[in-house]
């Protein structure tokens, strides 16, 4: 009897370790975003010297950023300027008063903002998610952000399963989903983005209710649809462009 237990043992343990390894060669990948108002009439000055900021201190890699405007939605007008993709290290050594970092940003940014808005994390869900390459090279996203009703996160997860394999299946889209790890009474807990490149290819339709009843069987598109409106509290929806 000790032995057959011995090698359990022994085969958890190395299970364990296996696990603790890929969980550790995977690390979460995420984007911190901030809402700015620019002062009036000082739009394109505020971009342009944004852009300048980010050319010289997140140009690439685990500081890269940019900055998004948002067209349409509850904050239009505002600006998102978006940090990363990057990691929770990556935050932990980014640049700050270093190397003029902040100098620059007081000097050449601040002045020409009204206001600050909020200041949000997001952590990038990237088994539920698929096309990222499609958004970055498009002019335009639209961006939910959900409100779930409390215990049916694994709905929508299954759903959002679904919608990848769909999204897969047409080859032309991003379909991307983040969580919210800052937990707030009223915040989101999830947000999705889809990408575009005009407003008239975002008004028709991309073939994605055929593209999943083809899979899944027909009705099941409102199937999906009814679920979504029983798992869910709201939802808001905002249309950005990225600022070149």
């Amino acid at each position: 009897m000790k032995k057959p237990l011995l090698l359990t043992v022994v085969v958890l343990v190395l299970f364990t370790v296996a696990f603790t390894q890929t969980e550790t060669e995977k690390p979460t990948i995420i984007t911190e975003s901030m809402y700015i108002m620019p002062k009036r009439g000082m739009e394109e000055k505020f971009e342009a010297a944004i852009n300048a900021h980010d050319t010289k201190f997140h140009p690439e890699g685990p500081y890269k950023a940019g900055l998004r405007k948002v067209e349409y939605g509850e904050k239009a007008g505002w600006y998102v300027w978006v940090f990363g993709p990057t990691t929770y290290a990556s935050l932990d050594s980014r640049p700050t008063k270093e190397g003029g970092h902040a100098d620059d940003w007081s000097k050449t940014v601040d002045p020409l903002i009204e206001s600050y808005g909020d200041t949000q994390l997001w952590e990038f869900n990237q088994d539920l998610s698929s096309g990222i390459d499609f958004l970055k090279s498009s002019k335009y996203y639209e961006a939910w952000s959900v409100k779930l009703k409390r215990g049916e996160y694994y709905r929508f997860k299954s759903i959002s399963e679904k919608l990848k394999k769909t999204y897969e299946s047409v080859g032309k889209g991003a379909f991307l989903v983040y969580n919210n790890p800052i937990h707030t009474s009223n915040g989101a807990d999830v947000a999705i983005l889809w990408n575009f490149n005009s407003f008239d290819e975002w008004s028709k339709d991309a073939g994605t209710k055929q593209a999943f009843e083809k899979i899944y069987g027909a009705n099941s598109w409102q199937n999906m649809l009814d679920e979504w409106l029983d798992i869910t509290v709201d939802y808001n929806t905002e249309i950005r462009s990225i600022v070149k």
